[in-house]
C-alpha cells in the first residue's frame, strides 16, 4: 500500500507541483490549503508523513507543527516544513518538532529523498 503523505500548502502552484512529483513517485497525497484544513484532514487521513508551510493562513505551520506534536497519535509522525523564511524559523519549528525543514523555492529531487529517509527512519523505529 502507498505511503500517505498529507501537504498543507496555501500557494496553488507549489501545491500542484508538491502533489505532481510525490504521486510520480507512487505516494498517495492528501492536499489542504492551510493550517486548519491540515490539522484536520491529518486527523482523518492518518498521514505517514506531513509537508507543511510555514506561511500559512487560518494556522500557521508553526501552530500545525506545535498541535500534530501535541497529539499522541501523531508524536513520532515525520513533519517536514517548507519555508521561504530564514534560517531562525527554520530552526524554531524544528525545536517545535518538525523532523526536517526546507527552503523554498523547493529542489525536488532533495524534497523527494528527503521524504523518502524520513518515511524509512519511521519504518525502523516501528
Amino acid at each position: 500500500m502507498p505511503k500517505k503523505i498529507l501537504v498543507i500548502e496555501d500557494s496553488l502552484d507549489s501545491r500542484e507541483l508538491i502533489h505532481l512529483h510525490l504521486t510520480t513517485e507512487g505516494y498517495t497525497v492528501i492536499l489542504a490549503s492551510n493550517g486548519r484544513e491540515g490539522l484536520y484532514l491529518a486527523g482523518i487521513e492518518h498521514p505517514d508523513l506531513v509537508i507543511t508551510d510555514l506561511g500559512l493562513p487560518e494556522i500557521h505551520g508553526f501552530e500545525v507543527v506545535k498541535q500534530l506534536r501535541e497529539q499522541p497519535a501523531f508524536a513520532t509522525l515525520p513533519i517536514l516544513v517548507l519555508t521561504a523564511f530564514g534560517r531562525d524559523e527554520m530552526d524554531r519549528a524544528i525545536k517545535l518538532g518538525a523532523n526536517r525543514a526546507l527552503n523554498k523555492p523547493v529542489h525536488f529531487d532533495g524534497l523527494i529523498d528527503d521524504v523518502r529517509e524520513l518515511l524509512a527512519e519511521a519504518a525502523e523505529r516501528g
